[in-house]
């Protein structure tokens, strides 16, 4: 609650440094390479502001406009599809947008995460639509396996 104020910093400046000592992640370095040998295009369209995908060196688009219903994200004009990890109302208006622009989505999400007492928190994907493809894998494990599949060695 806004009213506890100092336990509202203290919670405030843990997420805050949780953010800048995080670390990029193996599959955002994988999507950065994927990138580099162009099997990707555009920006990174993130709500994080972590600043992961800039640290990954990414052209990062922000996609979460409190004053906007529907964020304003753009798409490169080559871009075939969009890869959503990971499930959230805001990404879903950007999905809606991709299908709207003619692009194929492919949704990244295991359904659910680990609690940390070691159970797991199911949850249902947001609106995915016929056309779709559900890849029920964490990004860490998706992402990995994209690349491999792009780039054989």
């Amino acid at each position: 609650m806004f009213l506890d104020t100092e336990n509202k910093v203290c919670e405030l400046s843990d997420m805050y440094r949780a953010c800048f000592n995080a670390e990029v992640t193996p599959a955002l370095h994988a999507l950065k390479r994927m990138e580099e040998a162009g099997h990707m295009v555009g920006p990174f369209i993130t709500n994080n502001f972590d600043a992961l995908g800039a640290r990954a060196g990414f052209q990062e688009q922000f996609m979460r406009r409190y004053d906007q219903r529907i964020p304003p994200v753009t798409f490169h004009p080559d871009a075939k599809a969009l890869v959503v990890i990971g499930l959230h109302a805001d990404r879903r208006w950007v999905a809606k947008r991709a299908r709207a622009a003619g692009l194929k989505v492919f949704l990244v999400d295991p359904e659910g995460f680990p609690r940390p007492d070691g159970s797991w928190f199911a949850y249902p994907l947001e609106a995915p639509q016929s056309g779709d493809v559900v890849v029920r894998q964490t990004a860490a494990v998706a992402i990995g396996q994209l690349e491999r599949l792009l780039n054989p060695s």
